[in-house]
């Protein structure tokens, strides 16, 4: 008997089912908090690599029309023209400026399909184009077509006699990029002032 009783005791010890289990369910939640972090990384991921497309999208959209819009060989007539023509095509049912890329359903704004977006950008594009004529390079703008682009055109502003009015020899121009037509507002907001370089009383009416 004292024999059986020391063979017991100097055998090694072993894990019980209870440690085992719980063993299993540390790692089993480790290893889904780990997996639940994936998602996450992908969709910051795609955030980063929206912002990277919007920030050259942007720099070659309004570059381009600054440099255009910034000859000396645009007239006065062809400028105002031009530019009021493009602050017309940013009005829609919902508003103007931003806005005019939503449609009033009751009380609820709704961003415009994707297709309607671009097309209504690229009128505003052509609308800044038309004041270019003249310029040494007119721009062209290429949209990507996965992506909702946003163009808003609003004239300067100043202020006479405490009164807030359109400064025609400056104008205002914004850009918006995002993969969905319904994140278009809080995407961010690339934006750039162009001035008349012309001579208003000189230059070919």
């Amino acid at each position: 008997m004292k024999r059986i009783f020391r063979h017991i005791a100097g055998s090694r010890a072993a894990f019980t089912l209870m440690e085992v289990n719980l063993a299993i369910l540390i790692m089993a939640v480790g290893v889904l908090t780990m997996t639940s972090l994936y998602p996450l990384g992908f969709r910051e991921n795609e955030a980063s690599q929206d912002d990277v497309r919007a920030a050259v999208a942007a720099d070659e959209v309004l570059g381009k029309l600054s440099a255009a819009l910034s000859s000396r060989n645009i007239t006065w007539n062809k400028w105002v023209s031009g530019v009021q023509g493009a602050v017309t095509q940013c009005k829609g049912s919902a508003g103007d400026g931003w806005m005019a890329y939503y449609r009033q359903d009751g009380d609820v704004f709704r961003a415009e399909r994707r297709s309607t977006i671009n097309s209504k950008a690229l009128a505003v594009f052509n609308a800044l184009k038309g004041a270019c004529s003249g310029a040494t390079q007119v721009p062209n703008w290429t949209q990507n077509d996965k992506y909702a682009q946003g163009l808003v055109v609003q004239w300067g502003k100043r202020v006479v006699n405490g009164t807030v009015e359109d400064d025609h020899s400056r104008v205002s121009i914004s850009f918006r990029m995002a993969r969905r037509s319904s994140g278009l507002m809080a995407a961010p907001m690339y934006y750039t002032e162009v001035h008349f370089q012309g001579d208003q009383e000189k230059m070919e009416q």
